[in-house]
C-alpha cells in the first residue's frame, strides 16, 4: 500500500469519525410461564445529556456543529423508549453501551434513574459500558456563553457503583482482569455475556476518549473459559458488546477500523465454535443484522440503531424452547419534543442528513479530487451511508442510484487508489443476511425465516 493510497484512506476515516463523532453458580429467577424461553428488548447508544447542564449557550451549539447525534432531544426520546419498552412483554432489557453523551457524572445518575422507572415495572435490565461512558475526558457542561466547562466523569468503579442494579449485583461472574465484562443468569438455562470491549483504561491524557475496541489477552481467555462452562452447562449464550464483532457489510473494518472489534474474524469464529449464536452489539449507529458462518458454525451479530441518530429504532426479541429467535424492530415516533411541525422520524433524518453534504465535499475537496469527480462522487457517498444507517439497503439502491453509482466508476474506477472505495460503497448497498428490522432464526441449525 503506497503512501498515497494510506493517506487517502486515513482521511476517510477521520471524515466518518466526524460523521459519528458522532460495545459459577446457578442462579435462576424470572422463569417463563409460556412458550418462550426468553423475551428481551435492546436499545442502544443513547448518548444522553443531562439537560441541567446546558443546551442552548452558544458553546452548546458550536458542539452541535460537528455532531450529527439528537443530543439536546436526548431526555425526551429516552423518556419515549421507557414508554415503548415499560407497556411490552419483554422481561429483560440489554443496553449495549454509549449510555451517556460523554461519560458526565449527572448524565450517568439520570441514565440510571431511568433504568430504575423500567425495573419498577418489573423488568430485568442489564448495561454495559461504550467507549463514551468511563473515564471520558470530554465530559463538559455547556453554560452560556462560549466556552465549555470541565464536568466530573465517572471510573470503573462508580460506573459498576451507579449500575449495580442494572447487571453488577446480580452478575454470577465477573473478568478478574480488569475490564467490565460480567455474566448474569436472567432466566433459567440462559446466561447473558455483557462484555466490555472499551479501552477506557487508555483515556488518560487525551481530548477524547478512545473509539476502537478489543479484547485484551486475559479477558478474552476468561471469556473463553466462561463460554466453555457454559457449553459443558447447556447453557444458552448470549452476548453483549459494544462494538461490532463481524462486519456488516465488505470492506467495513478497512473503512470503519475503530468500530469493529479488533481481531473481529478470531473473535467471531470463537463465539460461533464456542456455541454463542447471538451478540447484540452497537457503536456504529446503524440498523443492521448480519450472519457470520465459520465452517458448520455460524455467529448473528443484532446491531441496533443509535437512540439519538436516525432511524432511532428499538428491538424486541423472543426466543422459544425450540430455540426459534424472532427478531422484530421499532422505530420511536412519540416523542414529546418540538420538532417544528414535523413528524419526529423526519426531523431526526433531516437532522441527521442535512449537515452531511457539506462535509463530505469538503473531504473530498480535501483529497485533491476536482470538481467534476467531488460533484459526482459526494450524493453516492451520502446515499450509500445513510442506506446502510437505516437498514435493508437493498431498498435504496435503486435504478437511479445504480446508475449514478456507474458513472462514478466509469470515471474514478480505473483510479487505482479510488478503486477500493467504489468497491466499498456498492458494498453498503448490499444487504447482507438476515433482514434488518424483522427475522428469525433457528440457533441450533442457524436457518433463517421470515
Amino acid at each position: 500500500m503506497n503512501c498515497t493510497y494510506k493517506h487517502f484512506f486515513k482521511l476517510f476515516l477521520v471524515f466518518f469519525a466526524i460523521l459519528l463523532h458522532s460495545c459459577s453458580d446457578d442462579n435462576s429467577n424470572n422463569t417463563p410461564t409460556d412458550e418462550n424461553i426468553i423475551k428481551f428488548s435492546v436499545f442502544t447508544d443513547m448518548h444522553l445529556y443531562d439537560p441541567s447542564l446546558g443546551t442552548s449557550g452558544e458553546a452548546f451549539q458550536m458542539y452541535l456543529a460537528g455532531d450529527r447525534k439528537l443530543i439536546a432531544e436526548s431526555d425526551a426520546i429516552l423518556k419515549s423508549i421507557v414508554n415503548m419498552i415499560s407497556s411490552d412483554d419483554s422481561k429483560v432489557v440489554i443496553v449495549p453501551g454509549d449510555l451517556t453523551k460523554d461519560g458526565e457524572q449527572k448524565s450517568h445518575q439520570l441514565f440510571a434513574s431511568y433504568l430504575k422507572q423500567l425495573e419498577d415495572k418489573g423488568k430485568k435490565v442489564f448495561v454495559i459500558p461504550g467507549n463514551h461512558d468511563v473515564e471520558n475526558p470530554a465530559s463538559f457542561s455547556y453554560p452560556s456563553g462560549t466556552n465549555p466547562v470541565k464536568v466530573p466523569n465517572v471510573s470503573a468503579q462508580e460506573f459498576k457503583t451507579i449500575y449495580a442494579e442494572y447487571g453488577y449485583k446480580e452478575s454470577i461472574a465477573t473478568d478478574p482482569n480488569g475490564s467490565l465484562s460480567y455474566i448474569v443468569e436472567p432466566v433459567t438455562g440462559v446466561w447473558l455475556f455483557c462484555l466490555d470491549a472499551c479501552r477506557w483504561k487508555e483515556n488518560a491524557g487525551k481530548s477524547h476518549s478512545v473509539t476502537g475496541g478489543l479484547f485484551s489477552d486475559a479477558t478474552f481467555n476468561w471469556i473463553k473459559e466462561k463460554m466453555n462452562e457454559g457449553k459443558q452447562k447447556n447453557k444458552m449464550m448470549i452476548g453483549a458488546v459494544h462494538h461490532n464483532v463481524t462486519e456488516h457489510f465488505n470492506g467495513q473494518k478497512l473503512l470503519f477500523s475503530d468500530y469493529i472489534i479488533d481481531n473481529w474474524e478470531n473473535v467471531a469464529k470463537t463465539f460461533a465454535e464456542m456455541g454463542m449464536n447471538v451478540v447484540l452489539t452497537g457503536h456504529h449507529h446503524a440498523h443492521d443484522a448480519r450472519k457470520y458462518t465459520s465452517g458448520n458454525n455460524f455467529i448473528v451479530d443484532i446491531q441496533t440503531s443509535s437512540a439519538v441518530t436516525w432511524p432511532v429504532a428499538i428491538r424486541r426479541i423472543k426466543i422459544d424452547k425450540n430455540w426459534i429467535m424472532k427478531v422484530n424492530s421499532e422505530k420511536v415516533t412519540n416523542v414529546n419534543y418540538d420538532t417544528k411541525g414535523a413528524t419526529f422520524q423526519d426531523y431526526a433524518k433531516n437532522y441527521f442528513t442535512s449537515g452531511l453534504p457539506v462535509i463530505i465535499q469538503a473531504y473530498l475537496k480535501q483529497m485533491g479530487l476536482p470538481d467534476q469527480a467531488i460533484q459526482l462522487l459526494s450524493p453516492v457517498v451520502l446515499d450509500a451511508y445513510v442506506a446502510y444507517t437505516h437498514g435493508n439497503e437493498d431498498q435504496f439502491y435503486t435504478a437511479e442510484k445504480k446508475a449514478a453509482l456507474e458513472q462514478v466508476k466509469a470515471i474514478l474506477g480505473s483510479n487505482p487508489q479510488l478503486a477500493p472505495l467504489i468497491a466499498i460503497l456498492e458494498g453498503m448497498y448490499k444487504d447482507l443476511e438476515p433482514n434488518d428490522y424483522e427475522f428469525s432464526i433457528n440457533l441450533k441449525t442457524g436457518v433463517i425465516g421470515n
